[in-house]
């Protein structure tokens, strides 16, 4: 028998207000910043964003708990550990995962902690928690909520996160099943090269900084740095290669890609070095703006909503982390 750690939820959320890119092509202009190309090249059309601070990425967590556990058919008591991901936390202590615990009544999930791997959080803890729910009887069912409120920290002359980034939530719910036939993850691989770690900074002056009242408040908020990542295709090809020769499958015998939504030029560019399907894959950054850690997880919503993940079929997750670090995950779907 094999233990099997499968997905049996995936919910999203995201505010009601849409901002489209005329906006922000606008506000740019008077800049004399032009980010039209960049806006293409990413593929944004519109983001959501939240609207006079009427949310927090706790109450966008809570929401999409709150319908995950609907969705899935589950009481609060059902779920035996909680991770929640983000790079940026509303609170620093308690963790965030124990005041979403907390909120959502999750009674039994003793073992709750917040983590932070930037953009590759969430398949980060899809792993983790495989690991854990493998080695641990009690742990039957995690949720891992992912959370981003990166509207908050924007500045008024970044043109690539301002327009780009939306705010969200997203929650996969794993589930432990003893079975003859394999399903749910079976590998993952990583890769770190912090040669590009100066290009962000959040918030921008440092937390030693932050407390002293002697920074101007577009200092504390986010500072990136434009820089090239053409590398991404280069190295989520050889990634993806990788973990299918391991396991002794091809690209034919991937069904779908989960890519990050950063860039949709990135996606395409590829599936081009792999030689595979230019359709193989779901882009839904168009709608929502980047959604940072919730990103994979939001093109695997829209992807079973579509239909395009079948029954014993084989996905890849595959994202990329500021700095950079990567992460791609071989899942079979049961």
């Amino acid at each position: 028998m094999n233990t099997n750690i499968n997905i049996i939820d995936v919910s999203i959320y995201y505010p009601e207000n849409k901002v489209n890119k005329d906006y922000f092509i606008q506000k740019f202009d008077k800049q004399g910043i032009d980010i039209r190309g960049l806006l293409k090249c990413l593929g944004r059309d519109n983001i959501r964003i939240i609207k006079n601070n009427e949310e927090t990425v706790i109450t966008m967590a809570v929401n999409v708990g709150k319908r995950a556990l609907k969705s899935a058919n589950l009481n609060p008591e059902d779920i035996d550990m909680l991770i929640v991901t983000t790079d940026n936390p509303e609170y620093f202590a308690p963790s965030n995962a124990l005041i979403i615990n907390n909120k959502l009544g999750l009674v039994n999930a003793n073992l709750t902690f917040d983590l932070n791997n930037n953009c590759i959080s969430m398949l980060t803890a899809m792993d983790i928690a495989t690991g854990i729910m493998k080695q641990r009887k009690e742990v039957k069912r995690a949720m891992i909520i992912g959370m981003q409120g990166i509207s908050y920290f924007t500045r008024e002359d970044d043109p690539v996160i301002t327009p780009g980034g939306g705010d969200c939530a997203a929650s996969i719910i794993l589930e432990k099943e003893e079975c003859v036939d394999i399903s749910g993850v079976i590998d993952s691989v990583y890769l770190t090269n912090s040669r590009n770690q100066e290009n962000m900074r959040l918030p921008g002056c440092g937390m030693s900084k932050v407390a002293s009242g002697n920074v101007l408040t577009e200092d504390v908020k986010l500072r990136f740095i434009p820089h090239d990542v053409s590398y991404f295709s280069d190295e989520w090809t050889k990634m993806i290669k990788d973990i299918l020769k391991r396991n002794n499958l091809s690209i034919k015998d991937v069904k779908h890609y989960l890519f990050s939504q950063f860039s949709l030029k990135d996606i395409k560019e590829t599936l081009i070095k792999l030689g595979d399907d230019e359709e193989k894959y779901t882009f839904v950054s168009h709608k929502y703006g980047y959604t940072g850690c919730c990103s994979p997880i939001f093109a695997l919503h829209e992807a079973l909503e579509k239909g395009k993940v079948e029954k014993n079929s084989y996905v890849i997750f595959c994202s990329v982390g500021i700095g950079y670090s990567m992460a791609a995950i071989l899942y079979k779907w049961l």
